[in-house]
């Protein structure tokens, strides 16, 4: 399962890189269409604030797994896993959703990913006899993405730049 998880990372890792470097294109054009005062800044500007929401999903989806797989990594009986596994499925779901309209290629994966967590904690937990507490585990999956999205916003503002003010346009040209 590791495995299949680090896999996705690597696919998020490289279109990251891809939407990197078309964020750094579109970014010029608009300095370029800001400087001649076009009629294209507006639109420019607008494609680089969608193109920056798809790069903040994937690069937390990014992040997130690797969290996971962190923890997964730390588990060393049936008690931890049950433990590390409930969370991993809420997250793994919380991904899935927020990824998949903007990379649709990725729902397949992430749901085998889903499903193979949801066998492997109800194995664990049928096996060890453990309970599984869903509300602390819907808490730490909160914390997770929580502690994702913290690390991803501050690279963020490390990696692409602000986008420039666009030069008022007037309201009323009559």
């Amino acid at each position: 399962m590791q495995k299949k998880i680090q896999v996705q990372i690597g696919r998020l890792e490289e279109l990251h890189g891809l939407l990197k470097s078309k964020d750094e294109e579109v970014f010029c054009k608009l300095v370029n269409s800001i400087k001649e005062n076009n009629q294209y800044s507006i639109l420019l500007s607008s494609d680089l604030a969608r193109s920056r929401q798809v790069s903040r999903v994937v690069f937390l989806s990014r992040v997130a797994l690797e969290k996971l797989v962190a923890r997964l990594s730390s588990a060393s009986d049936f008690g931890d896993l049950v433990i590390v596994l409930s969370p991993a499925m809420a997250v793994v779901k919380n991904l899935r959703s927020s990824l998949t309209p903007h990379v649709p290629e990725m729902e397949g994966e992430l749901g085998i990913i889903s499903e193979l967590l949801s066998g492997i904690l109800v194995d664990a937990g049928q096996v060890g006899g453990y309970t599984i507490n869903f509300e602390t585990a819907n808490e730490e999956a909160v914390r997770l993405i929580d502690e994702a999205s913290t690390t991803v916003e501050r690279k963020m503002k490390e990696e692409f730049p602000g986008i420039p003010d666009l030069p008022v346009i007037p309201q009323n040209l009559a």
